[in-house]
């Protein structure tokens, strides 16, 4: 069965999971979650991403989060999952891979899938064995809606809002963990088989608006092709032109900000293009490692246009 396409929209929001490799416990003491929570709370906002649930188990982590921007989770997630692994083989004087595979995003598009994901995953710990009642569990964001306290800031706002506050969340909560409710489908809220199977990837209809905001193909794209046929000379006219420096400038020895983000700009739209990092260096007279960071640099969904990626540069 083919997997299901993922699409990254503008206001859209994501749940988001991630394993340990091989199944391992990853966080296996309080510092692990405490690190992992402090990556979480410090660079997400740096890409205007939303967090609006966590829950951290032993071997696997859920987040339910709002990429306001667009196309800057992936890199976000990138920082934090590299950035704790690296600091969780320091800790253990060891080396090699924590997380078992790449993390796995998929859209959630209805607001009974908001308020259900949420429930699903404050619910995880009790479903678990590991406590009687999902409140009592520290590691995730449960309290933030029941009591508003959470280790890390927390947006709760939607979801309270959509369920009809606090207390109506609290009753969801304890309906979500109780066996008659599990059977009834609930009310208010998908059947229980809809919220544990958050892995939709939207409707034909709402994968059709994804593709039209962004101005994207959803096929996979090869980096050993050039889909739109740019070539490199066009990118970086299009780049100075839209930055307003002059094409010399790029290769120059400046380092102004405006410079940097118009290099960063054209390492990704290249990278877009498939044209080679060694290509781009020669032309930017700057190292092939150079040119892979810019391009992670620069905070671009890989498919918009350049109009739009200078928006989102700026």
């Amino acid at each position: 069965m083919e997997r299901p396409r993922r699409i990254r929209v503008p206001e859209f929001y994501f749940h988001v999971t991630a394993r340990g490799n091989n199944r391992q416990r990853i966080f296996r003491t309080d510092a692990d979650k405490m690190d992992y929570l402090q990556r979480l709370a410090k660079v997400l906002p740096s890409f205007q991403i939303r967090l609006l649930v966590y829950c951290l188990m032993t071997n696997h982590l859920h987040l339910l989060v709002q990429d306001a921007r667009g196309g800057g989770l992936p890199f976000a997630m990138q920082k934090i999952q590299g950035g704790f692994a690296q600091a969780w083989n320091r800790r253990r004087r060891r080396s090699g891979h924590v997380w078992g595979e790449r993390y796995y995003p998929e859209p959630v598009e209805s607001d009974e899938h908001l308020i259900g994901g949420s429930l699903y995953m404050h619910t995880n710990p009790n479903e678990a064995g590991m406590v009687t009642d999902a409140r009592a569990y520290r590691w995730s964001s449960v309290g933030a809606y029941t009591s508003g306290h959470s280790d890390i800031p927390v947006s709760t706002d939607l979801i309270l809002e959509l369920c009809g506050g606090p207390r109506r969340y609290a009753e969801l909560l304890k309906d979500s963990q109780s066996a008659a409710y599990t059977n009834s489908g609930g009310e208010h809220l998908p059947d229980a088989t809809k919220i544990r199977n958050l892995w939709t990837a939207g409707s034909p209809p709402f994968r059709e608006r994804a593709e039209s905001l962004l101005e994207r193909r959803v096929e996979r794209r090869s980096f050993n092709r050039r889909p739109r046929g740019k070539g490199l000379d066009q990118i970086i006219a299009e780049v100075c032109r839209e930055k307003d420096i002059g094409v010399e400038e790029l290769s120059g020895p400046k380092r102004t900000r405006r410079i940097s983000a118009a290099r960063s700009l054209v390492c990704a739209l290249a990278e877009r293009e498939g044209i080679p990092a060694t290509e781009v260096a020669g032309e930017l007279r700057l190292t092939r490692s150079a040119v892979t960071q810019l391009a992670s640099k620069s905070h671009i969904d890989p498919f918009v246009s350049i109009p739009v990626a200078k928006q989102l540069n700026n």
